[in-house]
């Protein structure tokens, strides 16, 4: 059966409609922009391309007071978001209430519903529609949403739609807030935590839920425009995320918020399954937008690329069985089919430690599978680093963190407007945009504090007016309205790559080097900027540029341009070049590919070696197995991709690299010896004590309990060590059929960051440790010590501290406060990979080191007593950050990555390289300046090299003829 459906590409609806969708083959038009603050309801009529795009921010730049005056007074004159986004996306709130669409309502900035009516086309129920409304649950077969018609949540909807202002349900399957469905766990005969259902119960009943709800969401006048079918399933870091099934959340894993939808469906089916069933019961049931929705997976490219690699597998699967009769088919107004997943939301709950460069690569990811991106959560918090019940009042302080909070509002809606679906986005390779921009709520201090676009009813803040014309923001603030690019030549080509800039982004791009190359020479003269940027820096890691396979070199360029108008940001622009050789990691996937196919991750692509590809198609047991289509090509050059491919099958590659499965080939939890940009490690001691007997154990962001020898802090977790290979451990409360997975609270992401603290350190570089994992909230939990409030200290031993421990949800550590959060680290041994992490601080005349140390007391209960779905695992002792008088007092740890193993090509012997480490307060500190051409350490000139350094010779001549 066909319908058409009125869902994605609609005709261009009218302003309070949102965005019209465009084909893939339609190029779009330029949006108007606003011409200035000062006339800023005032709209173009042409767009001045050329002065937003290239004039030198500096030029143009005005001051944030007068700025902030020559502002309209007259909330009238206001723009409203909504008009201002016709032209490229949807803008909402959580504001679903009838009141708020009442036929009295007039649009403005007086009220709540005021507000809603004038800037808003669209809106979710924070909480009205999540599973847990049913009350009853599967006993109760007439909740109150269909006995109650005219009042309660068929009233909102009913209301909302009667103003023209669309509804996206939230949300019909998730993990949380969702008691009965699944039904709850009960104990078990053999000490399990489970849900009584099994596979048949579960599928029967997940059916009907989504056959009732989206059904009768479905009619009007309560009808949903969108709905949020599945909610929050994959784990924040997984391993290999071409296995999207293993990067789901299981019955027990992760340990906190596991799924008992995916726990019923592995008793007696596959766990994984449920997913597509929901989506296909809601494809059946309703003609609304249908959206994917999770978070954390703006930084993380591993999650992001699962979440893609699931909507694509489950879009060619619908398209083949609708095609075949299975399923209806939904066409859109040009009579196309809908895919079963319409689009992909990403929530944005974010601080200002956001990287936006990261941002847009996930946005990417997203697109290149064909389908939308909606914002979907909203909210972007100032860093305010506050203890437990504290505020920040009015001030110059305040102020500071609004400005800074503008900027990045700036930044984001500028990229946001790039990427848009309707006709003012600009980029026609792809087939979809972004399509929906929603905060979670509108005004402070909201869901997560102070991050919306009002400090209260009618008071607009500089995150407002940022919003309102991104670019002219940007331009006003004296930075780039459209990032700054920059151009890189290696090897006699060039590669452009663009920044968002400031202090927390970074573009980064990988690139081939030939196998014979043993040090990579690059210096400034490869850098071509923009007007008003000049090198400031470049980082080398290793110091000499050393690259073997499995072992790139990592070049960190910061450019600085003209200073902005305000002290609250950087006009700096960073940029991570990885220069490598070609590598096949190889993941087994025993779930997803049937027998003898492997994934193989493919970087640093040569563009000449072909690989034997399989083509798969999966049937209704959701197996990949392959369908007999083979196609014999090479990744693109400096490409990364991950392939199906067949281990027995000869890879004719470069002499001396290994692209064939065995066992240093294969990606694993290895030990590493250096620190590397934006990878996720394992902090792992081999000194713990436990039961009398000593055994590795991982820093986990779990709750150790305080006793009177130590405070409340982080937990570990037992795992196992051979060789040079760390083996995770199944979750202890797991049936023997659960995989053997690292949990996502031992996965640590290692940030360059540097301390505010003066002293031997000031100068050097440490890291903050960010965990990603989804307990009380969604931002990313940096690890630092307690400040010595009550509760923090015992016996001169510090809390480590994250966002969701000592007691309940905290607020992130500020800025001024880093030097409880940025960790240094002793030379790490470069066979053992042995070293020693601490920390400093100098405040009031104290001089003060915090060491890593392991304790063995505090018992972590087995499962969470407050937390009906936690799997939590039992543990003894954990980790503390020790006062000490120096950083050899503390606990020596090690740091394991997934990756494949390093080594010299040809059986050649790898390069001497010193690791980047801190040095000991004894040794002057490294300088760390811009490289002079040519200078290394280290390691031998051959023929390759040689021709480079002409290259970059020639390159440094045409800089100096531009300079002329």
């Amino acid at each position: 059966m066909q319908i058409r459906s009125s869902g994605l590409a609609a005709a261009r609806p009218a302003a309070s409609n949102g965005p019209a969708f465009r084909s893939r083959n339609t190029r779009s038009t330029n949006p108007p922009i606003l011409r200035t603050a000062r006339r800023i309801g005032t709209m173009f009529t042409r767009p001045r391309i050329k002065s937003l795009l290239i004039a030198l921010p500096s030029a143009l730049a005005i001051a944030n007071a007068a700025l902030a005056a020559d502002r309209p007074t007259n909330p009238a004159d206001w723009p409203a978001l909504k008009d201002v986004y016709k032209n490229h996306f949807l803008i909402g709130s959580t504001n679903l209430d009838a009141r708020n669409f009442g036929a009295d309502v007039v649009p403005g900035e007086n009220s709540v519903a005021a507000m809603t009516v004038k800037h808003f086309n669209v809106v979710t129920p924070g909480n009205a529609m999540k599973p847990e409304f049913w009350n009853g649950g599967i006993s109760n077969p007439t909740p109150n949403f269909l006995t109650n018609l005219t009042s309660g949540i068929n009233a909102d909807i009913s209301a909302a739609n009667a103003r023209d202002v669309k509804v996206t349900g939230h949300v019909l399957v998730w993990h949380n807030q969702s008691a009965q469905w699944p039904a709850p766990n009960v104990l078990t005969a053999n000490g399990g935590w489970e849900t009584p259902w099994d596979y048949a119960t579960a599928k029967t009943n997940l059916e009907y839920y989504i056959r009732t709800v989206a059904g009768h969401f479905d009619q009007a006048p309560f009808k949903t425009y969108a709905w949020d079918v599945v909610n929050e399933a994959f784990k924040d870091n997984p391993d290999n995320p071409a296995d999207w099934r293993n990067a789901l959340r299981t019955g027990y894993s992760p340990e906190e918020r596991p799924s008992r939808w995916a726990q019923a469906y592995a008793k007696g089916g596959k766990s994984w399954d449920y997913m597509y069933d929901a989506f296909y019961a809601a494809r059946q049931n309703t003609t609304a937008i249908l959206n994917y929705n999770d978070f954390n997976d703006n930084e993380r490219a591993s999650k992001a690329t699962a979440i893609a690699s699931m909507v694509k597998e489950f879009n060619e699967r619908y398209a083949a069985e609708s095609a075949a009769g299975k399923g209806r088919v939904l066409l859109d107004a040009k009579g196309n089919p809908r895919p079963l997943v319409d689009v992909i939301g990403t929530q944005g709950h974010w601080d200002m430690r956001l990287n936006l460069d990261a941002f847009e690569r996930t946005i990417r990811t997203y697109l290149e599978t064909g389908v939308n991106v909606d914002l979907t959560e909203l909210d972007l918090a100032p860093t305010l680093g506050l203890d437990k019940g504290q505020r920040i009042q009015n001030g110059p302080e305040m102020d500071a963190l609004f400005k800074e909070q503008g900027i990045q509002y700036a930044k984001l809606f500028s990229l946001l407007k790039e990427y848009a679906a309707g006709p003012g986005g600009r980029h026609p390779e792809y087939k979809g945009g972004v399509h929906r921009v929603t905060w979670w709520g509108m005004t402070d201090p909201g869901y997560h504090t102070n991050g919306y676009p009002w400090s209260g009813v009618g008071q607009p803040k500089e995150a407002y007016w940022a919003t309102t014309n991104p670019e002219q923001y940007l331009i006003d603030a004296g930075l780039p309205p459209n990032g700054v690019t920059a151009t890189f030549s290696y090897g006699g080509e060039s590669f452009k790559a663009r920044t968002w800039g400031g202090k927390n982004a970074q573009a980064m791009l990988d690139i081939n080097v030939p196998v014979g190359t043993k040090n990579v020479i690059f210096t400034a003269a490869n850098v071509s900027l923009p007007a008003g940027f000049a090198v400031e820096s470049m980082k080398f890691n290793p110091p000499d540029c050393a690259v073997m396979p499995g072992k790139p070199c990592h070049v960190t360029v910061t450019a600085r341009g003209p200073a902005p108008a305000t002290a609250s940001v950087e006009n700096t622009a960073t940029f991570v070049l990885s220069f490598g050789k070609m590598t096949v990691g190889w993941m087994d996937a025993a779930n997803a590919l049937e027998a003898p196919f492997s994934y193989a991750d493919v970087r640093f692509s040569d563009g000449v070696t072909a690989f034997k590809q399989y083509k798969t198609s999966y049937g209704s047991d959701g197996m990949a197995r392959a369908s007999g289509v083979v196609e014999t090509k090479a990744v693109p050059r400096h490409g990364r991709a991950t392939l199906v491919l067949q281990p027995q099958d000869p890879i004719a590659g470069p002499f001396g690299l290994r692209l064939q499965k065995d066992a240093s080939t294969e990606k694993a939890w290895r030990l590493v010896t250096r620190f590397e940009p934006g990878r996720t490690y394992m902090v792992v001691s081999g000194e713990s004590a436990s039961n009398g007997q000593t055994q590795a154990a991982a820093l986990t962001n779990r709750s150790k309990p305080a006793t009177t020898a130590s405070p409340e802090s982080l937990s570990r977790t037992p795992v196992v060590l051979r060789g040079d290979v760390l083996v995770p451990l199944r979750n202890s409360n797991a049936p023997a059929s659960e995989p053997a997975l690292a949990q996502d609270n031992l996965k640590f992401v290692f940030e360059e960051a540097k301390s505010p603290a003066a002293g031997p350190y000031a100068v050097q570089e440490g890291h903050t440790m960010q965990s990603f994992i989804h307990g009380t909230n969604a931002y990313p939990h940096i690890v630092f010590r307690g400040n010595g409030a009550t509760g923090t200290v015992v016996a001169g031993q510090n809390s480590l501290i994250t966002r969701q421990t000592n007691g309940q949800e905290g607020s992130q550590i500020a800025e001024r406060a880093l030097d409880q959060a940025v960790w240094f680290n002793t030379p790490i041994d470069p066979k053992t990979g042995a070293m020693k992490m601490f920390l400093y601080t100098e405040k009031d005349g104290i001089k003060q080191h915090h060491v890593l140390k392991e304790v063995n007391d505090g018992e972590t209960p087995n499962r969470d007593a407050g937390n009906a779905i936690s799997q939590r695992q039992g543990s003894v002792g954990g980790f503390v950050a020790m006062q000490a008088e120096s950083p050899t007092e503390g606990t020596s740890v090690r740091l394991y990555a997934y990756d494949v193993e390093s080594y010299a090509p040809d059986d050649e012997q790898p390069p001497t390289t010193t690791p980047p480490t801190t040095q000991p307060p004894s040794s002057p500190p490294p300088a760390m300046p811009i490289a002079f051409p040519f200078r290394r350490s280290g390691g031998s000139l051959d023929a390759g090299d040689l021709i480079l350094a002409l290259a970059g010779l020639a390159a440094l001549a045409v800089a100096r003829r531009r300079r002329r």
